[in-house]
């Protein structure tokens, strides 16, 4: 049986795992049968055009965007590595208009640059008259006061936003202090508000809810300024809160007893600590709603001596009717000692079952006490987002039954014990993977440990590689293979900072690239070279190349107060010698980074 002879269950059935993106390459105007399975399929289907090719993303955006603008409902744009100023060429498209995507209810931007275009997507938000979800986070932007203010203002005209999620960096000085909300400021439709990068102060947190009346949750880091504002005003529409504290635990009371109807709490707590019978006191007080509750917290203790009698009373406080029965809740306090002057010995005390995205795995745990009967079993931890493991880590008795399961980045410094795969037995959903090599270790299985750990992540598509010359001599690059990698992270380091003091790649490390399957097959490449003429053999040999993040060394490209480039002689070689479909830009933060989206 041919496709097109297969019923409307079956084929829609089959739509399901495709993108919309797929779907319009495939069958778009094939028949009218297909347009119109296409027409219910692409009324639900979410338009994702991270990872897309340029030429793929042109090809959508000159050829079937401006028809579909009334049916999609789903937008991800990103400026990251692999589609660098795509959110910009969206935006300023002949064909169509943001706000001419009548239905569509929600738009995500990652990695945005530009404050400026920022605002101008916002704008265009503000005529969807169906937008209920509004994801942003940014990289290279920070808003001052007048910035913060404004972007609330632009916020509170998405008339029917319910769910917004922010992870742009707001000056820790911006509170709002003068800022009044009035009716044009205020948000009535948003319910669900996730604050990932900003840190909160208490008047900055007053106004934030002023803006936002109806927040039913809340996710939020919070630091304390120490200036004097005003209590928090009451809200009782909130009913979960997941909130970080750092520094100082004198304003968490306060919070709580605005928020009386609270039904879901996590709690992590910076450099301060609260006894079990002090926190049944607070909720008893304060949260006579509440039905879950979450708390991690992490304190130098007073002192070395006694460790045990401080961990028992710490235990005795949490082992209780009120934690164990009613809220079933048990806690673990593990207490890490190193002999480093600059890192102090700290407790970490958490709540079982874990639900928390990081785990200290580091060998210096010596103690631990637990209310949790059965702490001999495994510890499972099913939400860690990333973790970085040594050879040294889960080696002791104590934290060798900890599970890390579902993990979906991580950071790998060889060698590797057997322990690894008792601690991380499953890497199926593992999507980035940092590998470093310690030369000062036995690397005598390194090549095999990689490549069967290689061989066990069905879903990588991200591989960073410490310094090339250092993993080179002791695995041959051209000898690994991974057939679902499609980035290649070669700068030395994963911050970006450190790519100014990395070593370059030179021209004969990069011939050994060019042959080697893992860039035989890679789309996106974060790379540092010695010499511009590597830049255009990299786009030339490595035929499945999209994107390229590079730095090089004979950019003369000079700045004033590390923002305008005066001289961008490099920048303008390149636009010369590579093909005129390819843009070029520069990282608006790390200026020496040249960003260019090929094919």
């Amino acid at each position: 049986m041919r496709f097109e002879e297969l019923p409307n269950e079956i084929i829609y059935e089959i739509f399901d795992y495709l993108s919309a993106i797929d779907l319009l390459r495939c069958l778009f105007n094939l028949n009218s049968r297909f347009n119109k399975l296409l027409d219910q399929q692409l009324n639900k289907s979410h338009f994702d055009f991270r990872r897309i090719s340029k030429v793929n993303f042109d090809y959508i955006c000159e050829k079937y965007i401006s028809s579909l603008v009334d049916q999609i409902t789903s937008i991800h744009l990103s400026d990251d590595n692999d589609t660098p100023t795509q959110i910009k060429l969206f935006h300023t498209h002949d064909n169509f208009k943001l706000r001419q995507f009548i239905h569509l209810k929600s738009i995500s931007l990652s990695c945005v640059q530009s404050k400026q275009l920022l605002y101008q997507i916002m704008i265009e938000c503000s005529y969807l008259p169906c937008l209920t979800h509004f994801s942003l986070d940014s990289r290279g932007i920070e808003m001052d006061e007048n910035d913060a203010e404004y972007f609330v203002y632009y916020l509170s005209e998405l008339s029917e936003l319910i769910y917004c999620y922010l992870d742009i960096s707001w000056e820790f000085e911006v509170n709002f202090k003068k800022f009044s909300p009035d009716e044009s400021h205020i948000s009535t439709s948003l319910k669900h508000l996730t604050l990932g990068s900003i840190e909160c102060s208490l008047g900055l947190l007053n106004r934030l809810l002023q803006c936002m009346p109806n927040l039913q949750s809340l996710k939020m880091d919070y630091r304390d300024n120490y200036e004097a504002y005003e209590l928090l005003i009451p809200n009782l529409s909130i009913t979960r809160l997941e909130i970080r504290l750092y520094d100082t635990v004198s304003n968490l009371n306060k919070m709580l007893k605005t928020m009386p109807n609270l039904h879901y709490l996590t709690c992590t707590l910076f450099d301060d600590y609260i006894n079990g019978n002090q926190w049944e006191e607070m909720i008893r007080k304060s949260l006579p709603k509440l039905k879950t509750i979450n708390i991690q917290m992490k304190y130098e203790p007073p002192s070395n001596e006694n460790k045990e009698v401080q961990l028992n009373e710490i235990v005795e406080s949490f082992r209780t009717e009120f934690w164990i029965n009613e809220y079933q809740r048990f806690i673990r306090c593990n207490w890490y000692i190193t002999d480093k002057e600059h890192e102090p010995s700290y407790v970490d005390i958490f709540t079982l079952p874990y639900v928390f995205h990081y785990f200290d795995g580091s060998p210096e745990c010596v103690l631990t006490k637990s209310t949790y009967p059965y702490d001999n079993k495994h510890l499972i931890c099913n939400q860690i987002d990333g973790f970085h493991y040594q050879s040294s880590y889960f080696t002791d008795s104590i934290l060798s039954h900890v599970r890390i399961n579902n993990i979906r980045s991580l950071t790998l410094t060889f060698p590797i014990i057997e322990q690894f795969f008792s601690v991380i037995p499953n890497l199926d959903q593992l999507n980035s993977l940092c590998v470093y090599v310690n030369e000062k270790k036995n690397l005598d299985n390194i090549q095999s440990d990689l490549q069967f750990i290689l061989d066990r992540t069905p879903f990588l598509y991200s591989l960073f590689i410490g310094p090339l010359s250092a993993f080179n001599s002791h695995i041959p690059f051209k000898e690994i293979t991974c057939a679902s990698v499609r980035q290649l992270d070669i700068r030395g380091d994963t911050t970006y900072s450190s790519w100014y003091v990395s070593p370059s790649v030179c021209e004969k490390q990069c011939v050994q690239l060019f042959h080697s399957p893992l860039a035989i097959q890679c789309e996106t490449l974060n790379i540092k070279v010695t010499t511009r003429q590597i830049i255009l053999d990299l786009v030339n040999n490595m035929p499945n190349l999209k994107a390229l993040n590079v730095m090089c060394d004979d950019d003369a490209g000079s700045y004033v107060d590390g923002a305008e480039l005066l001289e961008n002689e490099l920048f303008n070689w390149l636009y010369q010698q590579l093909p005129s479909t390819s843009i070029i830009s520069r990282d608006t933060t790390y200026h020496r980074i040249i960003q260019i989206w090929i094919r």
